[in-house]
């Protein structure tokens, strides 16, 4: 498939060369004129825009992550809720952003399919009323044909001019639909980067101090340190034994004796 400078150039060319042969056919060319646009550099709008749509999808929330991982270091818990606050708020209006930027990226691309398929179908047209013109010529050199052949080439003229004014009011009619979603999307890209806090939000950055007293209740951030081990339990020990204490012998009476026989 030719790209769309191409196929627009031919066509009007081919037009060009049978309004030679058909001064009427001017009309029809100053009418298609008016659909003459920069199709490549539709092509690289919608590539820019989806390329931007990519980055705040994917690098910017990034980037928030890891800033968000590093606060839990040695960051205040009160501080580090508040930037965890403002980066969540932040990454959905990043991703609102995107959101719109793939409207936009959308948009340009249905305003770029709409001229390739006008200048498709007016090439096509064109390629026709040459081969019709030709045959008419050929009728308006011979005598017998040359009134039917005058009244032919005039409705087809005319005929010619009547498609190329509907298919360029039906483009135009498209144009002014995507216009104005266009210019919504872009009206609400306006507002995200004019926003402008106001009561307890708005801060005043040329007056703005940083305090450093302490605050008021500390609480430890939260950080990836195992937790100290446990001091270990003393075990029971069983007493130890003992020894017996020596025992002296016990006192023996004398045996009594049998006194001498007389």
């Amino acid at each position: 498939m030719l790209p769309v400078a191409l196929q627009s150039r031919a066509a009007l060319e081919a037009l060009k060369e049978a309004a030679k042969s058909a001064p009427a056919l001017w009309t029809g060319v100053a009418i298609a004129l008016t659909a003459v646009a920069n199709v490549p550099g539709m092509s690289d709008a919608k590539a820019n825009w989806n390329a931007l749509a990519k980055v705040l999808e994917v690098e910017y929330p990034g980037i928030l992550g890891n800033a968000a991982f590093v606060s839990r270091g040695d960051w205040i818990a009160d501080d580090q809720r508040a930037f965890l606050d403002a980066t969540s708020h932040f990454g959905g209006d990043l991703q609102k952003l995107s959101g719109l930027c793939y409207t936009m990226e959308g948009q340009v691309d249905q305003v770029r399919d709409a001229y390739q398929l006008y200048w498709q179908e007016i090439g096509a047209l064109a390629a026709t009323v040459v081969g019709y013109i030709a045959a008419a010529k050929l009728m308006l050199l011979m005598p017998q044909s040359r009134v039917a052949g005058e009244i032919w080439l005039q409705r087809l003229v005319a005929f010619t001019n009547l498609i190329i004014a509907n298919k360029t009011k039906i483009l135009l009619g498209f144009l002014g639909a995507a216009g104005v979603t266009l210019s919504n999307t872009t009206q609400s890209m306006t507002q995200m980067f004019n926003i402008k806090p106001t009561g307890r939000g708005a801060i005043d950055f040329k007056r703005a101090t940083i305090s450093t007293a302490p605050p008021s209740q500390w609480i430890a951030p939260k950080r990836e340190i195992p937790e100290p081990a446990p001091p270990p339990t003393p075990t029971p020990t069983s007493p130890a034994p003992t020894s017996p204490a020596p025992t002296s012998p016990a006192p023996t009476s004398p045996a009594p004796q049998r006194p001498p026989a007389p």
